[in-house]
């Protein structure tokens, strides 16, 4: 049992300690972020008995706020055809100035998800990175749209994508050649969750 613990705390740590690298945030910032006290995270890294674990409810509030899975302590390579991070959930604080616009979009309607685009899998057809998608779940897409799907590789991973929706492909409008591959969609590996309604674009310098 004692066996067991070890490992998973290990597992534990060396999983923070890779989104503290990759991240640049420290046990503050991931507190912050998490909603959880500070002292959560001090405890876990410093127990002189090293018996203290995250719990299952603060693991998965990491994963949702850094987007890197559980104990994934090192880069994992992608499936052929997806960039390595192509999406991330909106962070408001993070693009303040159009902030207000994405709020009133999506008002009081929790199907409508904002997401950011960090890929070059639509520069085609005018969508580049850092362009914010405001994605609506209960919409049915039709033949062009652009649509939010779900990759899952073998272990059960996903990746969120975005892409042009030609039943029953999901294909990129880029000259990436990484991203040009079509995906089949089949429901079960590849899964449209989505249709993008509207995006926005914070104003860059010339």
């Amino acid at each position: 049992m004692f066996l067991v613990v070890e490992n998973v705390r290990r597992q534990q740590l060396q999983w923070l300690a890779f989104i503290r690298q990759v991240k640049g945030w420290n046990v503050a910032e991931i507190a912050r972020r998490t909603g959880r006290n500070a002292a959560t995270f001090s405890k876990f890294e410093n127990d002189p008995e090293n018996a203290a674990q995250l719990s299952p409810k603060t693991v998965s509030l990491i994963e949702q706020v850094s987007g890197i899975p559980a104990y994934q302590s090192e880069n994992v390579v992608k499936p052929r055809g997806i960039a390595e991070v192509e999406s991330a959930p909106y962070e408001a604080e993070q693009l303040t100035a159009i902030d207000g616009a994405v709020k009133a979009l999506k008002g009081d309607r929790n199907a409508v998800d904002p997401w950011v685009l960090h890929s070059r899998s639509l520069e085609a057809a005018g969508y580049i990175p850092g362009d914010i998608l405001m994605v609506d779940l209960n919409a049915r897409p039709t033949a062009g749209d652009v649509v939010c799907a779900q990759v899952y590789d073998r272990t059960g991973r996903a990746e969120t994508i975005f892409r042009l929706y030609e039943d029953p492909f999901l294909v990129a409008a880029t000259l990436d050649k990484e991203l040009m591959r079509p995906h089949l969609i089949d429901n079960e590996r590849v899964i449209v969750r989505g249709v993008v309604i509207a995006s926005f674009r914070e104003r860059r310098a010339a």
